[in-house]
């Protein structure tokens, strides 16, 4: 049974900063890239697979230095459409619905011109049915986004939507959960 690791990057100025990121290109936080090049060598993994955004692309160079890594773009953050770029407060005063109580965005809102959840549900199950596929003992590192690692407990049933809209992805703090095919399970529908 392949075992899986998922790490969310480093933060970006603009995560800092309360901006919806999105597919938004940035450069990590130099203090959260140090945090997590300090973990390197105490993450053992056969398959390094990361987002091409640069925040996620340099946080895998960081933990896993000396080890080829695989960019895929079906990793990318969720397209957040027209609030990509804006401030997180903004946004949640015009539309206070998209959001849960913690202030996180729900899942299952589909911003104006953005990526639904139902697509962003299709693309990470591609990655983890191909993970759940690989030889048993196989372990593997995924460093992604909020979304994508959101959607990912979601599919691997780890968490109902609910919770998983609620709860935001620590930065550069590995997760390892184990995966089969059987618990690639229940996708939630948008409302």
């Amino acid at each position: 049974m392949p075992d899986l690791w998922l790490i969310r990057h480093a933060p970006a100025a603009g995560n800092i900063g309360g901006t919806f990121m999105g597919q938004l290109d940035a450069e990590p936080d130099a203090a959260g890239l140090e945090r997590a090049a300090a973990l390197a060598g105490t993450i053992a993994a056969d398959v390094v697979l990361t987002s091409p955004l640069r925040r996620a692309a340099l946080t895998a160079a960081a933990l896993f230095p000396d080890q080829a890594r695989t960019e895929d773009a079906r990793l990318m953050e969720r397209h957040l459409g027209a609030w990509q770029g804006r401030v997180r407060t903004e946004v949640a005063a015009e539309r206070p619905e998209a959001f849960t109580g913690t202030g996180t965005l729900d899942l299952r809102v589909t911003p104006p011109g953005g990526e639904s959840f139902a697509v962003l549900q299709a693309r990470v199950g591609a990655v983890l049915a191909e993970v759940a596929a690989r030889p048993d003992g196989t372990t593997v590192a995924l460093v992604a986004h909020n979304g994508v690692l959101r959607t990912a407990r979601v599919l691997l049933g780890l968490l109902d939507v609910e919770t998983a809209s609620r709860t935001a992805e620590r930065f550069a703090e590995p997760d390892r959960v184990a995966v089969t095919p059987g618990r690639l399970g229940p996708s939630a529908s948008a409302p």
